[in-house]
């Protein structure tokens, strides 16, 4: 059974909980001042949110970041997740994208925190992110991934096309689920970040094959690093679906 969760007297719910997953929906930090003024609100108000459904910040598994301007928001709000998440190897994992948000507001965030349960980075070694996040968390029965990259273990290194690229972040997604216990039968479901939709079907297909067809992927295309033409992202429970 869904309970919603709320904040500051609103009648609009910024959470939901289904038994121990928390799922933090459309927090803000008011519509006033720089980024990094709404940045600091955010982080406080996802404190907050956990904090009304009996959880703290070691609880949160997973943050999406969606700011109304492209990639220059992430650099300014990098600082203010490392204040939040100090410790290296104890912080949820995250993604950035850009979205059409309310007047005035520059970001807004939703997380996936598990209550009662305490989170574990996973790696995987000569593929990692520049910015602040592991590249996969495991708490309690849940994986949550960041956008798995397309490097080669060995080198360090993007593929070089985007076949190889594709090749490359399924193999290191299977070596994620691994690390965190867990296999291609675990996933509920993923997205794929590609700088070129025309690269679907290099990624529809090695999915289907290994998740399933009861594993959704949603395709994206997105502007990012141009040497990174496919990325992955992806949720798993213990047992799969249920």
């Amino acid at each position: 059974m869904f309970r919603e969760i709320f904040l500051d007297g609103s009648p609009i719910p910024v959470g939901l909980t289904a038994g121990n997953l928390v799922h933090g929906l459309r927090v803000d930090g008011g519509t006033s001042g720089s980024l990094e003024d709404q940045g600091r609100r955010v982080f406080e108000a996802m404190a907050r949110s956990i904090g009304a459904a009996s959880g703290t910040l070691d609880n949160v598994a997973h943050v999406s970041l969606f700011f109304a301007e492209p990639r220059p928001g992430v650099t300014a709000l990098n600082p203010l997740w490392v204040a939040t998440f100090p410790k290296d190897d104890d912080r949820p994992t995250y993604k950035f994208m850009t979205a059409p948000l309310g007047p005035g507001c520059l970001v807004h965030l939703e997380y996936f925190a598990v209550l009662g349960a305490r989170r574990r980075v996973l790696a995987v070694p000569g593929v990692a992110h520049t910015n602040p996040i592991p590249l996969g968390v495991a708490i309690g029965d849940y994986l949550f991934s960041s956008r798995i990259l397309p490097y080669d273990p060995a080198t360090g290194a993007p593929g070089s096309d985007a076949p190889s690229q594709a090749r490359l972040v399924f193999a290191n997604a299977a070596a994620l689920l691994r690390a965190g216990g867990m296999s291609w039968r675990d996933v509920v479901q993923g997205r794929a970040f590609l700088a070129d939709s025309a690269d679907a079907d290099l990624v529809k297909a090695p999915w289907a094959q290994a998740a399933g067809a009861a594993a959704p992927l949603r395709l994206e295309t997105y502007v990012g690093a141009p040497a990174l033409r496919i990325m992955l992202e992806l949720f798993a429970q213990a047992g799969g679906a249920t």
